[in-house]
């Protein structure tokens, strides 16, 4: 017969299998939720960047642009403990000869992801119109440079034209005067002497602007085509205000206002953006040899002495296998796409791209039909 201290032992051992299990199971919950919460916060990040790309390469190629967002994440987790034991007795009147206790632990997630395809009228209407000035203002607020936003959201600034690349002889002049007036307005901002604030509620804002010296003044003002009322201020310098106003209509220019000169202001929509910073994606030579995509006519010479929309904002790279290290990648027609991981600079107009389609999107309302998908099966 075995000892009873045997029996004991066992028992013991099973009671600490159950406490252990008990004590597993509450605190699976906060566990889960913190590296659950992460996982999908990672891959919803990565997939909208990778949709984001995809769609860049589409619009160079000139084919339809689509866009699924994620409209929920739901996800079920379930916990199963279980024990048992096993006794042999050979005496009813004795203990157990051979006396044994198992224990058993699970846990899974059924997660469920609803896609919203973002189309119909009202996506479409979002997408195709244009930015609003209001939205101008909450980026330059949010700290973007100024010089960034306006390369890619306006068309034109009075008779300043961002680059078009049709554009050729006299219409070159325009664009270039478009780049040195986004210079100015970013030095000016950078030193703390630029304010945007929209100004009622019909689209136009309000532009103040705090000029270092006359020379500043005299460039700026030269290359609107204007003369700006001024205000003196603190160390020398001169506060003046500017009013922008949204426009279609070909005929308007520079005016007098009620709050002061008036700049008409065309801004792009988010696929006018999108196709715009698509020119200039690098793909494969056999593409371009058979005129599958988009290139952009070089400009003279002297534009290489300026950055801007004309250099290539976001830079794309194609390759055969698939890149190590890249901030981004998608495969797509046979080839790798990416945006390599220490380009700052592409990274920085990526996000903008993102940044703007994001507010635009968030006005759309659910759109039948939606698509539904447990990840798990």
């Amino acid at each position: 017969m075995r000892p009873r201290w045997i029996h004991h032992m066992n028992r013991t051992a099973v009671l600490s299998l159950l406490a252990a299990g008990s004590l597993c199971g509450c605190s699976m919950g906060p566990r889960a939720l913190k590296g659950n919460r992460l996982d999908y916060n990672v891959s919803v990040q990565k997939s909208n960047n990778e949709e984001l790309l995809l769609n860049l390469v589409r619009a160079n190629y000139m084919e339809p642009l689509f866009f699924l967002q994620v409209g929920s994440i739901s996800s079920s987790f379930s916990y199963e403990l279980g024990v048992g034991g096993e006794a042999t007795f050979f005496d009813r009147d004795k203990a157990p000869a051979f006396w044994s206790g198992r224990g058993t632990a699970g846990f899974s997630e059924r997660p469920t992801i609803t896609y919203t395809p973002i189309q119909g009228e009202q996506a479409v209407k979002q997408f195709l119109e244009e930015i609003s000035l209001e939205r101008f203002v909450l980026l330059t607020r949010a700290g973007w440079n100024i010089e960034s936003l306006l390369w890619v959201m306006a068309d034109r600034i009075g008779e300043l034209a961002n680059f078009d690349p049709a554009m050729a002889g006299e219409a070159e002049a325009p664009y270039l005067r478009f780049l040195q007036f986004n210079r100015l307005l970013s030095g000016i901002q950078k030193r703390g002497d630029l304010e945007v604030a929209p100004l009622g509620k019909d689209g136009k804002v309000l532009m103040q602007l705090r000029y270092a010296d006359p020379r500043e003044a005299e460039e700026l003002e030269s290359l609107l085509g204007v003369r700006l009322d001024k205000l003196p201020a603190a160390g020398g310098k001169s506060v003046v205000g500017l009013v922008l106003c949204p426009t279609r209509d070909l005929s308007d220019t520079t005016r007098k206002g009620e709050a002061g000169i008036e700049v008409p202001v065309r801004l792009k929509s988010c696929f006018g953006t999108l196709y715009h910073l698509a020119w200039f994606l690098g793909v494969p030579p056999e593409h371009a040899a058979k005129g599958l995509n988009r290139k952009a006519p070089p400009l003279p010479e002297r534009f290489s002495q300026w950055k801007g929309p004309h250099s290539g904002l976001v830079q794309v790279h194609s390759s055969d296998l698939a890149p190590e290290g890249a901030f981004v990648a998608v495969a797509y027609r046979g080839t790798w796409y990416s945006i390599a991981d220490d380009d700052v600079r592409s990274k920085n107009f990526f996000v903008l791209l993102g940044t703007l389609f994001s507010l635009q999107a968030g006005e759309i309302r659910a759109l039948a039909p939606l698509l539904t998908l447990p990840v798990n099966r």
